[in-house]
């Protein structure tokens, strides 16, 4: 599993790089063809109010993952992401065996299309 930290507009310190790294790593436990984890930090000014939005592209084969979180710190903003990712791929995976085990009809007309 690759991962891609970028922040536009500042510099990211090297601990909350390894603090994104350590608490998305453990993504690897909820669904195992995680191929790329791109994470984009944005910090913005809006009124008197600080926000941070960290967005997550998840490259799993299929369907990408897309997690936007925002909060006021850069740590809270990893973590609600992560904790979100966490939920979005334990449905995918739940979803994806319980098509394997019904074999869906779809499955079965694709199959056999292609053996032709």
């Amino acid at each position: 599993m690759k991962f891609r930290i970028e922040s536009p507009g500042h510099r990211l310190s090297p601990s909350l790089k390894k603090f994104a790294t350590n608490k998305l790593s453990a993504l690897n436990r909820y669904y195992k063809d995680i191929q790329e984890i791109e994470v984009t930090l944005t910090y913005e000014v809006k009124g008197t109010r600080d926000i941070v939005n960290c967005v997550l592209n998840i490259r799993v084969p299929g369907k990408d993952a897309n997690i936007r979180t925002r909060s006021s710190i850069f740590e809270d903003a990893i973590l609600k992401a992560a904790d979100s990712a966490k939920r979005k791929l334990h449905t995918r995976k739940t979803q994806l065996l319980n098509a394997r085990r019904m074999k869906t009809p779809n499955r079965k007309v694709l199959a056999k299309k292609t053996i032709k």
